[in-house]
């Protein structure tokens, strides 16, 4: 599928919400799934201690996997009014490829817990294939959690692949997981505002907040992509402010610190009141606080006209960050980023 220009991508979207309406009418149009509070928590094995009984250390990584499309220039000029959005993938070998490549990364990295943003569940794009159980089997893990942000279907559609075949149906069950070594307890699929007529049609914002057991000490997780990020990170600073037990969020948060800021000249000033009010809390542990970010070292997202950090992990003030870096692959429009945490502290 292929969107050219901002607008036509807004369009589409609002041609989506249009057709809802229809739907009432019409049910055999449209098709809104209400799955999007629940969230999916499965354990593959039980009690294979692949991790380390003993270790207070935990190393996160959170990455935007864009749907397996790959690392092509997400910006492709400087005029974002003429931003193309290329979501055609050629072969379901082509996304098993990405996974692949993907799990192989986070062993390489020895990853004990993975954030997932941008993670298709059933999508007309992907060919309908599961990426969480998938990778998780292919990383060697033993939970996941999965949480769906946009459960949608649309039809008729009539899309053209590359071998020219056509489809009559537009779907996408996208959203955000987690993939542990560690036992997942439980997993809550949470909308960041009350739910519009929009949210009602496919889908919205939400952050997957899953319970984590590391050697017997409870830890909070949360998998999110945030839209501006101000109404966000408030309720980050309140879900952190209200847990009693270690409180990690991360991933694609489009927040910027003020020194960043001529890092992104297309992001709103929303983008910086987001981090200042995350910093104002007091409540957390930011590491990029502590660096320069105008560091190329530190960009999550790395293309021809952008370069920027999206992507974060941020854990709450009583948990320690030992190490903490964007890992070089190009497997995705951006990054991911690793975080080694220390959780001794709290115990």
């Amino acid at each position: 599928m292929r969107f050219k220009g901002l607008g036509n991508t807004v369009a589409a979207f609002a041609t989506a919400g249009f057709l809802g309406i229809a739907g009432m009418i019409a049910p055999t149009a449209i098709h809104a799934a209400f799955s999007n509070t629940k969230a999916e928590v499965v354990t593959i094995r039980e009690n294979q201690n692949n991790y380390s009984e003993e270790s207070t250390e935990v190393k996160i990584i959170t990455y935007n996997i864009a749907h397996c499309r790959g690392p092509y220039d997400f910006y492709s000029n400087s005029d974002l009014s003429d931003l193309e959005m290329d979501l055609t993938i050629d072969s379901p070998k082509q996304v098993y490829k990405c996974l692949d490549d993907v799990a192989e990364m986070l062993i390489r990295e020895n990853a004990d817990i993975v954030l997932l943003q941008e993670t298709d569940k059933d999508a007309t794009w992907s060919y309908g294939i599961d990426f969480t159980p998938y990778l998780a089997e292919k990383a060697g893990m033993d939970y996941y959690a999965y949480g769906s942000k946009y459960d949608f279907v649309w039809w008729p559609y009539e899309h053209q692949r590359a071998n020219g075949e056509w489809f009559d149906t537009l779907y996408f069950n996208i959203g955000n997981a987690v993939i542990s070594r560690y036992p997942i307890i439980s997993a809550e699929n949470k909308a960041f505002k009350e739910q519009g007529f929009m949210g009602w049609i496919a889908g919205e914002e939400r952050y997957l907040d899953t319970l984590i057991d590391i050697n017997g000490e409870k830890a909070r997780f949360v998998s999110t992509h945030f839209g501006n990020g101000l109404i966000e990170s408030r309720v980050m600073i309140e879900e952190a402010g209200n847990s009693k037990i270690p409180f990690v969020f991360g991933g694609t948060l489009h927040i910027l610190l003020p020194a960043a800021r001529e890092t992104c000249s297309w992001c709103s000033e929303e983008y910086v009141q987001a981090m200042q009010n995350l910093i104002d809390s007091d409540l957390f542990n930011i590491y990029m606080t502590t660096v320069n970010p105008l560091e190329r070292q530190y960009f999550t997202s790395d293309t021809e006209n952008l370069y920027w950090t999206a992507d974060y992990i941020i854990p709450t003030s009583n948990v320690r960050i030992k190490d903490y870096q964007v890992i070089d692959v190009e497997l995705s429009d951006h990054m991911p980023v690793a975080a080694t945490l220390v959780f001794e502290e709290t115990q």
